[in-house]
Order: C-alpha cells, then structure tokens, then sequence
C-alpha cells in the first residue's frame, strides 16, 4: 500500500489515499476530475465520525454516473474491474449512455492515528448492494444487478474477464 496524503479537512484531519491499489486510483483514473471534486469536498466538510460513507449534492453537474438501468433490450456483457476480483464479474451495458449528476460519492476509513484513508469515490450515488458473486451479497443484490449495469467504458476492467454468460 503506497499512501499519499490527499488533502485536509476543514477541522484538520489529514485525508491519505493509495495511489497505486486502492479502489479510489481506479475512479480517478475513469474519471479525471474526480479526484479535485473529492479534495473539494473533503477540505470543506469536518470529519467526526469513524468510517463515513456519504454523498453530496454539489449543486451543479460535475459528470456521469457509471451505473444506469437496463432491460431486456440491453447489451449486457460481463468482467472484473480491475483492483476488484473479490467483486467478481459485474454486468456492463454496451446499449446505453451515462446520465448526467450533481452527486459525488466517499468512503473513508478512520486510521488509528485518527488520520483518515480514502477508500473509494465516485461520481453519483450510493445505492446498490453489493454484487451477486460477493461474500456479502444480500438477497436484493441479484434483482438489482439483473436491472443494473455500469456503462460499456466507465470502468477499467481485467483484460480478457469479458463474457456474455450471466455468472450468477
């Protein structure tokens, strides 16, 4: 784990993230302005709690969200993320387009020295369960990943994961 300090909070908080392995290098590297939405946040907002997990409307479109709704009129296509195999295989639409939003969403973990690590960031909301092939799937996680997809392109995936075989 290489950690670089990303910025400070509004109350002093050092923010760190790995820049080489973590979840967030892969969202900064899909989406190059979010790592400046997500130092603007985090230098504006005071940090009290022990892990947060938050999203914030900025009030402004700030770019697309990687998750969008599909049918059965979809191009669906499946693979691993990269930095993400413990996800497994996540459904991809090739037949529909980002949509616009104002959200921005942090994870962050607090560190032992109170210090925190950014953990992931993204660009839209949190509301989806975890994925079917995950420990932690739930019992909505099929139904919800059966009607949802990342957009073909918004996430870096393993090279050669891709397959049209439903994996769950």
């Amino acid at each position: 784990m290489i950690n670089e300090l990303l910025c400070i909070s509004r109350n002093g908080k050092k923010v760190y993230w790995d820049s080489v392995n973590s979840h967030a290098v892969t969202h900064f590297t899909d989406t190059p302005n979010l790592k400046e939405l997500v130092i603007e946040v985090l230098e504006n907002k005071d940090l009290e709690n022990n892990n947060l997990e938050f999203d914030i409307d900025m009030k402004r479109v700030i770019g697309t969200t990687d998750v969008t709704e599909v049918d059965d009129t979809d191009e669906i296509i499946y693979a691993i993320r990269k930095n993400r195999r413990d996800q497994g295989y996540v459904p991809f639409t090739k037949s529909r387009k980002a949509q616009n939003s104002s959200y921005i969403f942090i994870a962050l973990i607090l560190n032992n020295d109170n210090s925190y690590s950014l953990s992931s960031a993204w660009i839209g909301r949190w509301d989806d369960p975890p994925f079917p092939q995950q420990a932690h799937a739930t019992a909505v996680s099929k139904d919800y990943w059966n009607k949802h997809a990342f957009v073909w392109g918004s996430q870096e995936i393993e090279p050669g994961t891709e397959t049209n075989v439903k994996p769950w």
